[in-house]
């Protein structure tokens, strides 16, 4: 392939079920700060806030940006504001989000939010480690999932909670379900549960990769999780690009070089959003894992958003480096 960019996502459909969360960035300035009347505790005030589409949603957004024809939203949301602020952002660009599933009790919407502090953050919030998926919630979810699969170019599983959507009961119907459907396109990013979800193409850090192989170089695990499977794997390496281990043998992918600022949140929801779009697309892994760091490189450019990458960006940045290798 020699533009990486070079092919269309108009006619895709993709369905995504994850842990779909919110990013909050609040930036104090404590230059107004008083007491409260209540406590008498110093106030924390917030200069600016904002909130950007974080896990799953991150990954649904920039698929959408870059072209999908219809993007499936499957998940778990709580009845608050933070979820109406993100189902505003998903359906603003143009995601399906009718299958996240409001669960009134026992959720909170994911939430990661980030207080900064004369450019530093501080320890961060998080809203969603308690969460217990309701058996009722679950069937609905797969029931949707059930129906959709066989209508969709490819599945898109994405875990960043521990225990919270992908509880063992989750874990073992979603096994199932990536058995029963093995033959269908599917990739998962899980921090956690590569294992049991072995049915799938498989998008892992270092990290990751050497703590679910048991291997302690890079490329021994790459080798070791795709004989397991016999499904593509793909190593994401920072600076140093992809590694990705197939049918057709083990490639390093380089990554491309970035001048200036970076904020690498978000850079492998936007890296598996590539991935993903090649792959249903019909390109080969290492084809895939091209486009998945052009994509990249686009979004950890915005600083403080998690990062959204439109078509217009990547092949703008594929004919600056010569149109691709």
């Amino acid at each position: 392939m020699n533009d990486p960019a070079g092919f269309a996502t108009r006619g895709l459909r993709l369905a995504l079920v994850g842990d779909f969360a919110l990013d909050a960035y609040w930036f104090l300035d404590p230059a107004k700060s008083a007491p409260s009347l209540e406590t008498g505790l110093p106030t924390r005030p917030i200069r600016i806030q904002r909130y950007s589409l974080g896990g799953a949603a991150n990954v649904a957004a920039n698929m959408a940006a870059l072209g999908c024809r219809t993007v499936h939203a499957l998940g778990v949301v709580g009845r608050d504001p933070w979820a109406v602020e993100m189902i505003r952002q998903l359906e603003g660009r143009g995601v399906d989000a009718s299958g996240l599933l409001v669960q009134e009790d026992g959720w909170n919407t994911p939430v990661f939010i980030k207080p900064h502090l004369k450019g530093r953050e501080s320890n961060r919030f998080d809203t969603a480690d308690y969460n217990r998926l309701s058996r009722r919630t679950e069937n609905a979810l797969f029931g949707r999932l059930e129906r959709l699969l066989p209508r969709v170019d490819i599945l898109v599983v994405n875990q960043q909670i521990r225990d919270s959507l992908h509880c063992a009961s989750f874990r073992r119907r979603m096994a199932w379900l990536l058995k029963r459907h093995r033959d269908r396109l599917i990739i998962a990013d899980t921090r956690d549960y590569g294992r049991e979800y072995r049915h799938a193409a498989l998008k892992l850090n270092e990290h990751e990769a050497r703590r679910l192989s048991g291997a302690r170089d890079t490329r021994k695990a790459a080798i070791t999780l795709y004989r397991r499977s016999r499904r593509p794997v793909f190593v994401t390496r920072g600076r140093r690009g992809c590694l990705v281990c197939w049918k057709g043998g083990l490639a390093g992918v380089p990554a491309l070089k970035v001048r200036g600022r970076t904020d690498t949140v978000g850079a492998g929801d936007s890296t598996l959003a590539g991935l993903a779009l090649a792959l249903a697309a019909g390109r080969n892994p290492v084809e895939a894992a091209r486009f998945g760091n052009l994509v990249a490189t686009v979004t950890v450019r915005k600083l403080y958003t998690t990062g959204i990458a439109t078509m217009t960006e990547v092949r703008r940045l594929a004919r600056g480096r010569g149109g691709g290798s």
